[in-house]
């Protein structure tokens, strides 16, 4: 048996606007699974942000929130929960230092309605549209994240963020103007690790497909990793193996590379 992680943005679903999740794709995905091999997504969103065109193929889990959330055949087993006196001073900092974040639970998502947030209100009316409730008062009694993300501009003090959050959270660039924060000792690999101790696997048994620099760490941990052909440098020179663009058999190609169907 195999451990087959797979990341969405760019990876199972175009990441252009269209979000398209190539039907080769998803039954190669089901072969992958009915040869023996669990099966997993593993991002860097929450659940709730997971939604069910995505999980329709059919996965054995879900590692969600950079590792702060597992969850196998319906059951959570692993959930890591920020406190909230936490939750409130670094969403706090975020407002001092100009930083735009989307903060997100693995039942919930907030915004800090009190900024301008010029980048995150289309994604909060994305939300809202699908029918997802948003808070926006950062001082609420149910206000809680487990990780987040967001965006900076000219006026930000990215500096004074960082290092504000300083072992308490791990600051990803994602973009000159994009970057993501999970909690230290919690990432995509350390979801994996977790994975592989309970089900007493080998990470030489363990499959990764990625396309982003939030991929690196599980990329670089994994007995084997595949990067899309989309993918960016960093994670095509990271990868064992590249395959092809993700509308162009991708997924299909590298896992028959691997002989996992």
């Amino acid at each position: 048996m195999k451990l087959i992680f797979f990341d969405i943005d760019g990876t199972l679903i175009t990441d252009d606007g269209r979000r398209l999740f190539p039907e080769d794709a998803k039954e190669a995905i089901k072969a992958a699974r009915a040869a023996g091999n669990l099966v997993f997504i593993n991002t860097g969103r929450v659940r709730c942000n997971v939604e069910a065109f995505i999980t329709d193929p059919g996965f054995d889990g879900l590692v969600c929130g950079c590792g702060t959330y597992i969850e196998y055949r319906g059951e959570v087993i692993h959930h890591r929960r920020m406190s909230k006196e936490d939750c409130h001073r670094i969403a706090h900092l975020c407002r001092d230092c100009r930083m735009q974040a989307f903060f997100e639970y693995a039942y919930g998502s907030f915004y800090d309605g009190e900024m301008d947030l010029p980048y995150i209100l289309p994604l909060v009316r994305y939300m809202e549209g699908s029918g997802r409730t948003i808070g926006k008062d950062i001082d609420a009694e149910e206000f809680v994240f487990d990780k987040f993300s967001g965006w900076f501009d000219q006026s930000s003090d990215v500096d004074r963020f960082k290092k504000g959050i300083e072992g308490i959270f791990t600051y990803i660039d994602r973009g000159p103007d994009f970057f993501e924060v999970e909690p230290v000792g919690y990432s995509k690999a350390s979801g994996i690790d977790y994975l592989l101790r309970y089900f007493h696997i080998s990470k030489e048994d363990v499959y990764v497909f990625g396309d982003g620099n939030n991929d690196l760490e599980m990329m670089q941990f994994a007995g084997h990793s595949i990067a899309m052909g989309n993918g960016n440098a960093n994670a095509k020179a990271a990868a064992e193996y590249v395959t092809s663009d993700i509308e162009d058999g991708g997924i299909r190609q590298g896992l028959q590379h691997f002989q996992l169907i």
